[in-house]
């Protein structure tokens, strides 16, 4: 089951003051628009509208609320994933926003502005799910991990811990292509679980009549965060205040509920590089 985080009431005076930090953080300049990269192939995140090739997702939304926050408009500009970090530092970009996992090894050169929980958990399908009375239950089985990310060394180092040092039979790791590769391998029953995140899956329940279930907790909690350059502080201090801003006035919240995350992906305040 997903833990809850419901978010804490902010006051009316505590969100006018928000809303003059942002003012005063994006007045002092002539920053009216807002290059933002993204790669939008990760519903419910960004993705384009069949009908319309319009982009759209949680992060378009959100993003766009906090620029007029800002007082400025977007530019969204289609970004392969692995340029998208010399974007911002050949200033192609000001921002990407693009489901970027907040880690210590991606902040060369670049910050992060953490806006959503997120994390990698454990999933079955629903008619496997009675096998899988807690995550304990993991251990021994066929999980499969894509091997284009770091995913199947996490559960390796995870099922040291919890299943060889309790005596329990180790996660056996089947590295994937890709993480719908390890979705066709457990509906087709060659393994038992799959690894997932937890926006991820929400959007492939969707559109899979709720198919799959969390085993457990994450095993890898992390966050996502919208990426700046380390030579433009201002601007992430600026985003911070502006995402302070729409937690307080309930966008956020609305953002949150129309795309369909869980509560547990809400944040209670926005930080830059994990720290307040």
């Amino acid at each position: 089951m997903l833990s809850s985080n419901p978010l804490r009431p902010v006051t009316t005076a505590l969100a006018i003051a928000f809303g003059l930090a942002v003012t005063a953080a994006s007045g002092q300049g002539t920053r009216t628009l807002i290059n933002v990269a993204t790669d939008p192939s990760y519903p419910p995140m960004e993705y384009k509208d069949l009908t319309s090739s319009k982009l759209i997702g949680f992060d378009i939304d959100l993003f766009d609320a906090i620029a007029a926050k800002m007082g400025a408009k977007t530019n969204w500009i289609e970004t392969k994933w692995e340029e998208q970090i010399s974007s911002i530092k050949t200033k192609r970009a000001d921002v990407v926003v693009s489901t970027k996992e907040d880690t210590p090894e991606g902040r060369a050169g670049v910050s992060l502005v953490d806006y959503v929980n997120d994390g990698s958990a454990f999933y079955t399908t629903r008619a496997n799910a009675a096998r899988f009375q807690s995550i304990d239950d993991v251990c021994g089985k066929r999980v499969g991990a894509p091997r284009i990310t770091n995913r199947g060394e996490l559960v390796a180092k995870w099922s040291e811990e919890h299943c060889t040092k309790a005596g329990k039979p180790a996660i056996i790791v089947v590295g994937t292509q890709h993480s719908s590769d390890s979705r066709l391998q457990l509906n087709q029953g060659r393994i038992d679980a799959i690894t997932g995140n937890l926006i991820g899956i929400v959007h492939q329940n969707q559109i899979e009549n709720n198919n799959y279930v969390q085993i457990g907790e994450p095993f890898y909690p992390f966050m996502d965060g919208i990426i700046f350059s380390n030579n433009d502080p201002e601007l992430g201090q600026a985003i911070k205040t502006a995402i302070a801003a729409v937690i307080a006035d309930g966008t956020y919240r609305q953002i949150l509920r129309k795309w369909k995350l869980p509560d547990s992906t809400a944040i209670e305040r926005p930080l830059i590089n994990g720290q307040p």
